[in-house]
């Protein structure tokens, strides 16, 4: 099973995730970044959940100094920021994902997966470069390869949950083990027609 650790001030909100993500993640908790680096420095963990405010250390500057030491390890940070430009142009920065609070819990599910699938794709692509095959042209479009390339495969599942549900999102999403919000948000996001209505 995959570590999740979530790092948030807020303990009774790390309690609610614990419970979020029980049996899909062994999860670990921290309550500030400089616990959070013990907790990284002591054992392998998968996937990072990461509140941008914390005491001492934000979550950015930690989001910086964890990109350093582990540049593939999936992380996605969540906040209550009302503004959130510059923090989002941060994360772009350095390949996070980001949740805005209050969440969806569905949503986070989702995107801490996708965060997951991201990472090892990644991960992958680094081993192969290591191996000598060429990289990935970076001039595709919208210079993100690897976001590409998660996307249209996230598009083509979908497709296929569709075809097989005969065109019914409820059915579909309960096949891809979502909801039909969550598929619908996709769906969106991915530019993929509505066809039930």
């Amino acid at each position: 099973m995959k570590t999740l650790l979530i790092v948030d001030d807020d303990v009774p909100l790390l309690d609610s995730l614990r419970f979020v993500f029980r049996g899909l993640y062994d999860v670990l908790t921290a309550t500030a970044a400089e616990e959070a680096a013990t907790v990284l420095a002591r054992q392998p963990v998968d996937v990072l959940l990461l509140d941008i405010h914390l005491p001492g250390m934000d979550g950015i500057e930690f989001l910086h100094q964890v990109r350093r030491e582990r540049p593939f390890l999936p992380i996605v940070m969540i906040s209550a920021a009302s503004s959130i430009k510059p923090i989002l142009r941060a994360l772009e920065l350095e390949g996070a994902e980001y949740v805005r609070k209050p969440f969806d819990i569905d949503e986070l599910r989702l995107v801490v997966a996708r965060a997951l699938r991201l990472g090892d794709l990644r991960r992958r692509v680094a081993e192969l470069e290591q191996a000598g095959v060429p990289p990935v042209p970076s001039d595709l479009p919208e210079g993100k390869p690897m976001k590409r390339a998660v996307d249209d495969f996230e598009r083509a599942l979908i497709r296929k949950a569709l075809q097989r549900a005969n065109g019914v999102q409820t059915r579909a999403a309960q096949m891809l083990g979502t909801t039909r919000r969550i598929l619908r948000y996709r769906m969106e996001k991915l530019d993929i027609p509505f066809a039930e209505s």
